[in-house]
């Protein structure tokens, strides 16, 4: 489908995957624990921007619960800015249940993209296993890719 210009609409693309035990407590660069978080959707390029549409995330119990852990969120790869509001860790990676939430672009402010940078979720502080915790978090991020010559 064209818009008003002419030129196509960008696509919607989907990513999915899951993150293990391992990453959820670790805190290497790439793992949820450490400070620029997991990354879901990666960087498209120099000439691009990928604009997040939503993010559905599922905590899938087993065991027991993780203890710590921060309020996670979305945001841009790189330590880059919020894109979301956060899950509060006691309603999320805390949770001695199965859990399912939805984070969507923050809306009382505009947002600006920025070009070369994915999408990462981030958990404000690194949870920790107590022991016998293994649940894993899936995700589905729903996005699109712009190039920077809209």
């Amino acid at each position: 489908m064209a818009n008003r210009s002419g030129r196509p609409e960008s696509p919607t693309f989907f990513a999915k995957g899951t993150i293990s035990s391992a990453n959820i407590t670790g805190t290497a660069a790439g793992q949820l624990g450490h400070s620029e978080g997991f990354e879901m959707v990666p960087s498209y390029g120099a000439d691009k921007v990928v604009e997040l549409v939503s993010c559905v995330l599922v905590m899938d119990f087993d065991t027991a619960a993780y203890t710590a852990g921060g309020n996670t969120g979305v945001k841009l790869s790189g330590g880059g800015a919020a894109l979301t509001g956060v899950a509060a860790n006691t309603d999320f990676i805390q949770a001695s249940a199965d859990k399912v939430i939805q984070l969507v672009p923050l809306a009382a402010t505009f947002l600006t993209p920025v070009v070369d940078k994915g999408l990462n979720l981030v958990s404000a502080s690194a949870p920790t296993n107590p022991g016998t915790a293994a649940g894993v978090i899936h995700y589905k991020v729903t996005y699109k890719v712009h190039p920077t010559n809209l």
